[in-house]
């Protein structure tokens, strides 16, 4: 026997895993792909939540911002056609059209906020005014409606599909109040409106609330709200005729 075949006899014999070993190694690597792939899976999750959520944060604040901007620049002389519902509303606006086909520079756009309830989110309807408006008609008349003269109405969704939950809108006007000479105006609690009809003109204020999907709140929704005052020329209040239809809260 050549020397140290013993040495390579004994090594041969200690090469290799045994059974008890492959089973252990085999479970350690089990919980530890295991624990990696829970994490894993975790954070994919939140991920994805994070990035519906910052979604429905953009779209809530995209919206009231341009709503906002919109109704700051109401057109003169079209107060009478501003109208709305608890939720939608329409009105007459000097702003630049979301058409881009339209240019960029800003044109008397007819524009209507809806909420649609099949599709879960907020439309915005555009229409560029092609002729001028017609005067506000006199005390009992009937507004010619066949004299607003508009181009091709575009839709546009302002908030993801199945994101929003709801609009919800509030007018506010407030009943003029006798001053006295010398004395700081007095506090009048204005009224709450769930609609503007046409021809009750421009109200004093307006709310608006948008409500979106939140996974990560215990409601499962968050709401963006702004109110504004009209700067231009308000309608004065008038309790016969906005009162004579029911409407007042």
């Amino acid at each position: 026997m050549q020397p140290g075949m013993n040495d390579l006899k004994r090594t041969g014999r200690r090469a290799g895993f045994t059974l008890a070993e492959l089973v252990v190694t085999t479970t350690i690597l089990t919980l530890v792909m295991t624990a990696v792939y829970t994490a894993f899976g975790s954070t994919l999750r939140a991920w994805r939540r994070g990035e519906a959520n910052l979604q429905s944060y953009q779209d809530g604040r995209t919206s009231m911002s341009i709503l906002a901007r919109e109704l700051g620049c109401i057109l003169g002389g079209s107060e009478h056609l501003f109208e709305g519902k608890h939720n939608e509303l329409e009105f007459f606006t000097v702003s630049p059209p979301m058409d881009i086909k339209k240019g960029e520079d800003a044109r008397v756009l007819w524009v209507r906020y809806h909420y649609n309830r099949t599709g879960h989110t907020l439309m915005r309807q555009e229409a560029v005014v092609e002729k001028p408006l017609p005067l506000q008609p006199a005390e009992g008349a009937e507004l010619d409606k066949t004299r607003v003269k508009l181009g091709k109405k575009h839709s546009f969704d302002l908030a993801a599909k199945d994101n929003v939950l709801g609009l919800e809108i509030t007018y506010y006007w407030v009943p003029p109040v006798e001053r006295v000479a010398d004395e700081p105006p007095e506090w009048v609690e204005p009224i709450e409106m769930k609609e503007n009809r046409q021809g009750w003109g421009l109200p004093q204020g307006l709310r608006a609330t948008l409500t979106v999907r939140d996974a990560n709140s215990q409601s499962g929704k968050a709401t963006f709200s702004f109110r504004t005052a009209f700067r231009g020329p308000t309608t004065p209040y008038n309790e016969e005729r906005l009162g004579s239809v029911g409407g007042l809260k």
